[in-house]
């Protein structure tokens, strides 16, 4: 009843019809985002096949999942608590002692699940 109440509330509509409303909306955006996310991707490898990047490009391209890394990493240890924090120290630490990036990441969830249990 309650959960038919906020849903009233919310979309104006009651009963059977806000519900099928309801996920109707979802439907079509989750198929809008499907869709949107493919065509990025698709235009970006349809892109990059028919044009040969610069050295400089090439530089760039190589730089950005490193980037993005860093942008939600960054934001998470300057909220997060001791636990994260530390864990991030084990990140840094396996990621210099075995250069290996995702030993590094596999170290640092766990890190983070293990630490936030503890403290």
């Amino acid at each position: 009843m309650d959960a038919d109440l906020t849903l009233a509330a919310l979309t104006g509509v009651s009963g059977p019809m806000a519900m099928e409303g309801m996920f109707g909306g979802v439907f079509w955006v989750l198929l809008g985002m499907a869709a949107a996310t493919y065509l990025t991707r698709a235009a970006g490898l349809f892109l990059i096949s028919r044009v040969s990047p610069t050295p400089r490009v090439e530089a760039f391209l190589r730089h950005v999942p490193a980037s993005i890394l860093v942008a939600i990493v960054v934001p998470n240890l300057v909220q997060g608590g001791p636990a994260e924090r530390a864990a991030a120290g084990i990140t840094a630490l396996v990621a210099i002692l075995t250069r290996n990036l995702i030993a590094a990441l596999f170290a640092g969830v766990l890190a983070v699940i293990v630490l936030r249990g503890v403290i």
